[in-house]
């Protein structure tokens, strides 16, 4: 069974489904990181309909420590992305037959 889905596999999909040459395909993926990230950045929030909100958050610096060497270390100030699913995605996923 196949866990990963890559970059590559999305730009042979959009290749294979819009007829799109390999190199077209390829720069509309980038295009659509870019603005997802750009949003992101710009507004600290990006709703995508029927998919899911993605948010930026600020988490402080704290200590933190190695399990197998318990050495503590400071783990620096940083922005993480947060995803919270829409309500049709939570429904598909789990209507979904395996």
């Amino acid at each position: 069974m196949r866990n990963n889905l890559t970059k590559k596999d999305i730009i042979n999909s959009i290749y294979m489904q819009l007829g799109y040459s390999k190199k077209v395909s390829e720069n509309i993926l980038d295009d659509l990181i870019n603005e997802i990230i750009n949003s992101i950045t710009l507004n600290k929030k990006l709703k995508i309909s029927n998919f899911g909100t993605f948010s930026l958050k600020r988490k402080k610096s704290r200590v933190g420590r190695n399990p197998k060497t318990k050495e503590k270390k400071i783990i620096k100030e940083r922005n993480v992305i947060l995803f919270k699913p829409s309500i049709d995605l939570k429904n598909y996923i789990n209507n979904t037959d395996d």
